[in-house]
């Protein structure tokens, strides 16, 4: 009877074991080297001189000294 149920016992400790171990694996992506070791820093937001929208300096040029968006309605002077 003590076999029977150390064997039970130690069927549900392996169980466990396993499902941890699958379940922490699925939450785990793929991290890239160059993620890892890419600071993670804020983008600082300006305003179009000529809409008036406010987006990330990325998303932005300058033209004549002002800052202008991407947007199609602001572009058509970017040259």
């Amino acid at each position: 009877m003590a076999r029977v149920l150390l064997l039970i016992l130690l069927g549900w400790l392996l169980y466990v074991v396993i499902k941890r171990i699958i379940t922490s694996s699925q939450f785990k992506g793929p991290v890239s080297k160059s993620d890892a070791a890419k600071p993670k820093t804020e983008e600082r937001i300006v305003q179009c001189s000529q809409c008036g929208l406010h987006v990330p300096e990325s998303d932005s040029h300058i033209q004549n000294n002002q800052v202008v968006c991407n947007s199609p309605e602001c572009n058509h002077t970017y040259q």
